[in-house]
């Protein structure tokens, strides 16, 4: 039986992450484009929260996604540790475990970053959080995929495995997309504006499959979140507990012995 402050029903943290991260992208792409601010399509996800007031509502949401991503990283994390421990593996699987935990929390930075500082005022920042963000998650999913694997039979059924493989096959594929044809895209750009790329502007088809490959990611990475839902379902949180250090609290507030003199019980003798 569960304590009252224990946190049950945790898969509801990967589905929640599973339609919060599209959503959240798609919400700042409708406001971006109803404001001509891009064109419709498939414009970079950074680039529908390039311009206010989308940049600011995309800041805000994935400023929360990241909250929660940091929180299914850790969770998973701790949900493996146990599993090592009760299946008695190699303590090398701890350290395996506790660096994929460092990779996750590494990418969460990375989306911060990606979503604070906008491509079109501080890009170079931006850059840095882009690879932190892409490369972080991807390498983060095959971490993650080994450590399926290798649960065995503790671990989560093979077709799952199977599907966290080839998602972290086309993850990975998808990043040369988002990194480097975006180079050669903007080679043959000959337009005006970036964030209002049309077909007639040069490097249109390159550009469509780089802003592809991007989304690719984003609904990939949500689904593989979303494929330890089961797994969560057999784990509790328990909320730490605090302790008040009665010594330090009676020296620095003398009332507090009087207050907790005076609120004890009596004994009788």
């Amino acid at each position: 039986m569960e304590k009252p402050d224990d946190f049950v029903n945790l898969h509801y943290l990967s589905i929640f992450m599973f339609l919060a991260l599209p959503i959240t992208a798609l919400i700042s792409y409708i406001i971006a484009v109803s404001l001509g601010h891009v064109e419709p399509g498939f414009p970079y996800i950074s680039d529908v929260g390039a311009i206010a007031p989308e940049s600011c509502i995309f800041s805000q949401l994935m400023n929360m996604m990241t909250i929660l991503m940091a929180v299914v990283v850790y969770v998973r994390y701790a949900q493996v540790k146990e599993t090592i421990a009760i299946s008695q593996m190699p303590n090398y699987w701890n350290v395996f475990n506790k660096f994929t935990l460092g990779v996750g929390l590494t990418a969460t930075v990375g989306v911060s970053l990606l979503a604070n500082f906008q491509v079109t005022l501080v890009f170079s920042v931006h850059l840095v959080g882009a690879v932190f963000a892409f490369v972080g998650s991807g390498f983060y999913l095959w971490l993650e995929t080994i450590i399926s694997y290798k649960m065995q039979p503790f671990g989560p059924s093979i077709p799952i495995i199977i599907l966290r493989l080839a998602v972290s096959i086309g993850f990975t594929v998808c990043i040369f997309g988002v990194f480097i044809i975006p180079i050669f895209a903007l080679k043959a750009f000959h337009g005006k504006n970036t964030l209002l790329w049309r077909s007639e502007d040069g490097g249109w088809g390159l550009h469509v499959t780089s802003a592809v490959c991007e989304w690719f990611c984003l609904i990939s990475f949500s689904i593989y979140i979303l494929t330890f839902t089961n797994e969560f379902r057999g784990i509790q949180l328990s909320c730490p507990k605090v302790i008040l250090k009665t010594d330090y609290i009676r020296k620095t507030y003398p009332i507090f012995t009087s207050f907790s003199a005076s609120t004890s019980p009596s004994h009788s003798t």
